[in-house]
């Protein structure tokens, strides 16, 4: 069986929500030395894209949504130790990741943090339905590049310029760089309420976080003088 029919066989176990399926396709897909970040991105990842598209078509509800990411999970516990080695991990930098105020949803964050992860960030996860002061204080705390905002519903989304306006009066806007995450999300709404971008997508919010940083990157460097 060819990579790409394995992959594709691994999305459908998570679109099909087949928890007791899905181990042995992940075992199966390793076995036949696919990459772990390809059995996570194109396999894994791309059966809760579809989940997720589904629900904001409203063609499945959350408890399907929710019983995807037991699948994916399950899934994701043979992949993650076998994604970065030591050297590769947190080579980025830092990002601190939150459901905001009015949200209680888990499901983005847990499929995003590994992407994310993967893709070399140290992740701090601040939790759920929290408040403009808990991602001051985590600023502060941490000492993150990223402020990774989570929501689920367009109703949170719409408090992203809440959130952002806390964290400007704190003093704190100028050193971190914000993009929100989530089937509900907006890029132009997002930065229209103070954000810098956004995506429904975890592999493509990793490579927009990647601009993201070396803008940051870039403005220090100005800052201080440094062509």
């Amino acid at each position: 069986m060819g990579v790409p029919e394995q992959l594709a066989r691994l999305a459908d176990a998570v679109e099909r929500l087949d928890l007791d399926g899905v181990r042995p396709l992940v075992e199966e897909a390793l076995a036949q030395g696919i990459p772990p970040a390809d059995v996570l991105a194109n396999g894994l990842s791309r059966g809760m894209q579809r989940v997720g598209a589904q629900f904001n078509a409203g063609e499945v509800f959350m408890p399907e949504v929710l019983v995807a990411s037991e699948v994916y999970l399950a899934g994701l516990a043979l992949v993650r130790p076998l994604l970065a080695t030591a050297d590769q991990a947190h080579s980025l930098g830092t990002m601190v990741l939150g459901s905001i105020h009015g949200d209680i949803h888990t499901v983005g964050k847990q499929v995003a943090i590994p992407v994310f992860e993967a893709g070399g960030l140290r992740v701090v996860d601040l939790g759920e339905d929290l408040e403009d002061e808990v991602f001051v204080d985590a600023i502060r705390t941490h000492r993150p590049q990223i402020v990774g905002l989570g929501t689920y519903m367009t109703s949170t989304f719409m408090h992203t310029s809440s959130t952002v306006a806390v964290i400007e009066k704190a003093g704190l806007r100028a050193q971190v760089k914000i993009i929100c995450g989530g089937p509900a999300v907006d890029a132009n709404a997002a930065r229209r309420m103070g954000a810098d971008d956004a995506s429904d997508d975890a592999w493509a919010g990793l490579q927009k976080i990647k601009r993201l940083l070396a803008e940051l990157a870039g403005g220090a460097r100005a800052a201080e003088g440094i062509s």
